[in-house]
């Protein structure tokens, strides 16, 4: 069964504001930081498959948007390879806000 879904797009589009945040609270959900790797290893499959062979995996549809997200969150964009843990886009307080040492003077430098 064939399909011709752009993966490399978001589900919803990017029109309004509501779609481009359901793309990013999929992308960012911090279960995603739960899933095992060998849950990462198949959703990496499945999206490398499908991009190769335009084939759905065996839960359809919904399988492949799901696997395109996990893949997306824990893997690098550009390489693709599995970031660590505190890399990946679904962990908690990632990016400078988490992990600055002194975060009054953060805060007044950002403001």
């Amino acid at each position: 069964m064939g399909s011709d879904v752009d993966i490399t797009k978001s589900r919803w589009g990017d029109a309004t504001f509501l779609s481009r945040f359901r793309h990013f609270s999929r992308l960012t959900d911090p279960f995603n930081c739960l899933k095992t790797s060998s849950q990462l290893d198949e959703a990496r499959d499945v999206v490398v498959s499908y991009k190769s062979v335009r084939v759905l995996p065996e839960d359809g549809l919904e399988g492949l948007w799901r696997a395109k997200y996990l893949y997306e969150s824990a893997h690098h964009p550009e390489t693709g390879e599995r970031q660590n843990l505190i890399g990946r886009m679904s962990f908690p307080g990632s990016g400078r806000h988490g992990y600055h040492r002194d975060p009054p003077r953060f805060l007044q430098e950002s403001c």
